[in-house]
């Protein structure tokens, strides 16, 4: 079995920076560092099962190769390499990552108008 190395993308670094020290801030360094071993165990798990995420090809009906994990209230944006796996991108669940990264609406009509955006 061959096991890819991770990587993260300058953007996705610095968000996963930005989670860690804001829950510093709110929580406490432990809570952080509890935050950020977890993340790291989580994403590990991509060197042995990289599919282990969503295909956003098969889900959304995009042209693209990316995935998507869900940890700890975010979204893993990642793509799969020939000897990599590629963080591309973070977003907070709140995020409408899919409009922000490729324009696609998701939410639905219901849910605008419930909140008035």
């Amino acid at each position: 079995m061959t096991y890819r190395k991770i990587a993260y993308s300058e953007t996705a670094l610095s968000k996963r920076k930005a989670i860690k020290k804001d829950i510093k801030e709110r929580y406490g360094k432990e809570r952080a560092d509890e935050f950020s071993k977890f993340i790291s165990k989580n994403i590990a798990e991509l060197k042995k099962f990289p599919e282990l995420g969503v295909s956003l090809r098969d889900k959304y009906d995009l042209d693209c190769d990316y995935y998507m994990l869900f940890i700890e209230h975010n979204y893993f944006i990642y793509r799969i390499l020939d000897e990599l796996i590629l963080v591309l991108e973070i977003f907070n669940e709140k995020e409408d990552f899919m409009y922000q990264m490729f324009g696609v609406i998701t939410t639905s009509q219901d849910t605008l108008d419930y909140w008035g955006e």
